[in-house]
């Protein structure tokens, strides 16, 4: 691992202290994981095969928002809540942090609390 992976390593970690967190990775604009983990205890809902598709698809959500940055400015973060789970991607300059939180999150507090960790 090179330093920055050292330090999205240590940014997960801290994103999983957060008690509503399951999940925390950085993703590259093709949709890879590069540094990321869950949440120790957490049964992961989505086997590697489906996550990898879950990953990509965020990454086309991001870009395809990205279109519509110079009108309505740039996207501070995306969150889908669902049933069993609250997803959200942060856009950073050269990748992406993808979020799974518990189904009763607070997504305006978490996102919050995520980018004063970034």
């Amino acid at each position: 691992m090179n330093s920055e992976e050292d330090l999205d390593q240590q940014r997960c970690h801290k994103i999983l202290e957060l008690p509503e967190i399951r999940f925390a990775g950085f993703l590259d604009y093709m949709g890879n994981l590069i540094v990321g983990d869950f949440k120790s205890g957490i049964i992961p809902l989505k086997n590697e095969n489906e996550r990898k598709k879950m990953f990509m698809e965020a990454v086309l959500r991001i870009r395809t928002r990205q279109e519509f940055d110079e009108n309505l400015g740039q996207v501070e973060y995306a969150a889908a809540r669902r049933k069993n789970v609250v997803t959200m991607t942060i856009p950073l300059e050269k990748k992406i942090l993808f979020i799974a939180a518990e189904s009763n999150a607070d997504i305006d507090k978490t996102a919050r609390k995520i980018i004063d960790i970034l």
